[in-house]
């Protein structure tokens, strides 16, 4: 068993009746296909439903889903859930908190928020090294920008107080914010959880293209505003963005996955 974790986010789009050609049973296989070939053992998801996630769970039985809809704390609404391999990481506890000014009400919309905003977390202990670490998982608010800047400090606040207190901690999402927004830099900062952008950590640099939000359109073009996210004492041996195909030449979603393989310090 390998010591490096392969982490992943994947915004696999919410499922659209009016999508066209993108509809969901159109790009569900190949939305399991690239996370079967890419192989993480731990995955952040964005936008799925309970019936996405259903569909996605018979398509891929060796993971284990945890997660709420950020509705109603159950079914409805958009999930952020995290998926793992339980033959390589034990689950030690999780919960979800709202990006808003009232984090443990469920429902709530943050600030200039659009919508509710959730982080799904998940405590893990990996056992090929014995390691525990925190995983986070997100999706920040695609028109409010004031709420995209306060969700980024709730995080930095929040995300040291999970777990046990030496935990490590890996934070994946979909942040709607480019690398030079404040959002970011708020991540990166030396105050609270103190990130490091898993991109710039890279032994071996960054494998396919700077963007990862492609609007279904061409796979070559874009926006990046996915990231891995870890703390100083996780290493990045590589990173990547990945361009999947589905059989007609248009990728799964309108986001690639982004794949990090990470290792304990």
């Amino acid at each position: 068993m390998s010591e490096t974790l392969r982490v992943a986010s994947y915004n696999v789009r919410v499922a659209f009746g009016d999508d066209g050609p993108d509809v969901w049973p159109n790009r569900v296989d190949a939305v399991a296909g690239a996370l079967r070939l890419h192989a993480p053992e731990l995955v952040g998801l964005q936008e799925p439903t309970a019936e996405q996630l259903a569909d996605l769970s018979e398509r891929l039985p060796e993971y284990e889903w945890v997660g709420v809809g950020r509705n109603d704390g159950e079914d409805d609404g958009e999930f952020s859930p995290i998926g793992y391999r339980p033959d390589r990481l034990e689950l030690l506890a999780s919960d979800t908190f709202w990006l808003s000014e009232s984090p443990d009400d469920v429902g709530s919309v943050g600030w200039d928020a659009a919508l509710p905003r959730i982080a799904t977390w998940g405590q893990f202990r990996d056992r090929a090294t014995g390691r525990q670490f925190v995983h986070a998982n997100t999706h920040f608010d695609h028109e409010g920008e004031r709420a995209r800047i306060e969700s980024a400090s709730l995080l930095a606040e929040r995300l040291p107080t999970l777990g046990a207190a030496d935990d490590p901690i890996a934070l994946t999402g979909d942040f709607n914010s480019e690398p030079d927004s404040t959002p970011y830099e708020t991540l990166v900062s030396d105050g609270g959880a103190e990130l490091v952008d898993a991109k710039r950590r890279s032994e071996h640099g960054h494998h396919g293209p700077d963007h990862t939000f492609t609007g279904f359109e061409d796979p070559t073009a874009g926006r990046r505003i996915d990231y891995v996210f870890v703390t100083p004492d996780i290493g990045v041996v590589q990173h990547a963005s990945c361009v999947d195909l589905r059989a007609d030449g248009r990728v799964p979603s309108d986001h690639l996955p982004v794949v990090a393989d990470l290792h304990f310090e």
